[in-house]
């Protein structure tokens, strides 16, 4: 399967070429990162605010690096917007005070190079984010947006776990000791703003970017456990990067104890976060495999307060939907411009994960919402697909025994409204897994040329062609009641199968319902 890495981001020559592919990597590097005229601006800024704030505590011996995604996007030649700050001798918070003076003393000049440059001068004043354990998140970050850029400003840190206690003390730290408590390697490189070299204290992430390895930089065991969320990171990048996740992590994920901890320790809305950007990233089909291949499945999608015992559900289910989509989206051009599952893509990915759960739609909405929860119209959505696919399969038969009538696939169409598209895509998913791939496809490839065909793809958007008081006003007068929903069901199939019909036929039409209706 051919997958674009940063599918729609603006690249720039990496610098990462300059990097011999025979010759081992330092952990100090005079690669030459490539900065934008706002990157340089900004540099200039902080380095000029340290050696102005001389007399603030901690600011004389500062070192000033950037670090983590900036870094390694700038070794892959992408940019990126985001900028973290790791301050060596001080916090987030006093750095942030620290530059918050100088900028009110003499950020009119980088605001005037800013504009001559052509680019956002903007700075806004720092704002502080707390401490969330419960969610791990262990540390404040200070954050603010300077010439176009986000930025977050925190000290360098180790943590230090004790499992008696599931959250991490966390100390100020070495600049090795930033790196190696981070979640791969790739992600521990820093940018050091004096001396502008890459600096690589973990040894190894240089080494892993040009040998595509996504590697723990300590014990894979110890790393999962200290923080069991990095399980799913690792999963993520090395879909995001193309990269091969390094076999000793690869067993390391495979443990029931990290799953456990995975279930039990981290916020289901971190694990939320982590499943959304896989299944709305340049691979999905690979990130949601690997949840599958580590046996994770049940970790990441079930609701947590209620382990999965219902033999109904069956993980490998929705490992066959993953390969039933991906095929459709590589061979089935046509269901594809009819189902859009490209536009809608984390929808569809989502749907195909829960195909496992498609036997019952209230245990599907929980597990959804209560496992990564998704939105409440994504769980929606999957509830309401499941509900509604008998009716969907019976649509489907209909138009390949060549009995389908109009105004009986409009009516389905019409119950699923908007969301039709992604309700027959489940459907198709859930064939998919019943039968085989050729013949669930065929059926619903002849299906959607139907809808097409019939001009039905807006059929939950067709007006009535008589409004409530009109259908009243048509059948005596009565007084409300279950009729009224019964007759205007019955007018939308009658528009659907006299789409050039007039209100005076329509009007005839009810008026001979009377006694359909319980009207007498």
């Amino acid at each position: 399967m051919s997958v674009r890495v940063f599918s729609g981001v603006k690249r720039f020559p990496s610098p990462f070429r300059n990097i011999s592919q025979s010759r081992p990597v330092s952990k100090m590097t005079t690669i030459q990162l490539p900065l934008t005229p706002a990157e340089k601006l900004f540099r200039q800024c902080l380095l000029d605010c340290r050696k102005e704030m001389q007399s603030v505590p901690g600011m004389e011996d500062l070192v000033l690096r950037w670090t983590g995604g900036w870094v390694r996007d700038k070794l892959l030649g992408v940019q990126s917007h985001d900028i973290d700050v790791a301050l060596s001798t001080m916090t987030g918070w006093e750095f942030g005070q620290a530059l918050q003076t100088f900028i009110k003393e003499h950020g009119a000049k980088y605001e005037e190079q800013a504009a001559k440059q052509g680019f956002n001068s903007q700075v806004k004043d720092i704002h502080k984010i707390a401490a969330n354990p419960d969610k791990s998140k262990h540390l404040e970050t200070i954050t603010t947006r300077m010439f176009g850029i986000d930025v977050d400003f925190v000290n360098l840190r180790k943590e230090v776990y004790n499992h008696e206690n599931r959250h991490p003390q966390v100390e100020f730290g070495t600049a090795e000791e930033d790196a190696l408590r981070r979640d791969a390697t790739v992600n521990a490189l820093f940018y050091n703003l004096d001396t502008q070299a890459v600096e690589d204290f973990t040894h190894r992430g240089l080494e892993d970017m040009k040998n595509k390895i996504i590697r723990t930089p300590l014990a894979p065991y110890q790393t999962f456990k200290d923080d069991p969320l990095r399980v799913l990171r690792l999963i993520r990048f090395a879909c995001r990067l193309q990269y091969e996740i390094e076999a000793t992590a690869k067993e390391a994920m495979k443990d029931q104890t990290i799953h456990e901890a995975l279930r039990l320790k981290i916020s289901r809305e971190r694990v939320g976060v982590e499943i959304g950007k896989i299944m709305a990233g340049p691979d999905p089909y690979t990130g949601l495999k690997y949840v599958n291949d580590f046996d994770l499945y049940f970790t990441v999608f079930a609701d947590p307060s209620t382990p999965p015992t219902d033999d109904s559900i069956d993980a490998s289910h929705a490992v066959i939907a993953y390969d039933g989509l991906q095929r459709v989206l590589d061979e089935k051009s046509s269901i594809c411009l009819s189902l859009r599952p490209k536009e809608d893509q984390a929808l569809s990915w989502f749907l195909a994960a829960y195909t496992s759960w498609y036997k019952s739609s209230a245990k599907a909405y929980q597990a959804s919402r209560e496992g990564i929860k998704a939105t409440n119209s994504m769980s929606k959505v999957l509830k309401d697909a499941i509900d509604l696919r008998p009716s969907i399969v019976e649509a489907v038969q209909s138009v390949n025994d060549d009995k389908a009538v109009r105004g009986d696939v409009g009516m389905t169409l019409r119950q699923c409204r908007e969301a039709w598209r992604s309700h027959v895509l489940f459907s198709l998913l859930c064939d998919i897994v019943e039968q085989d791939f050729s013949t669930a496809t065929d059926r619903y490839q002849k299906f959607v040329a139907y809808v097409h065909d019939q001009d039905l793809e807006a059929a939950y958007a067709v007006p009535p062609i008589l409004k409530g008081n009109e259908i009243k006003k048509a059948l005596g007068d009565p007084k409300g009641g279950p009729w009224l929903k019964n007759a205007v069901d019955e007018l939308a199939r009658w528009q659907f199968n006299h789409p050039k019909g007039t209100r005076e036929e329509a009007i005839e039409m009810i008026s001979g319902k009377r006694s359909e209706f319980g009207l007498g």
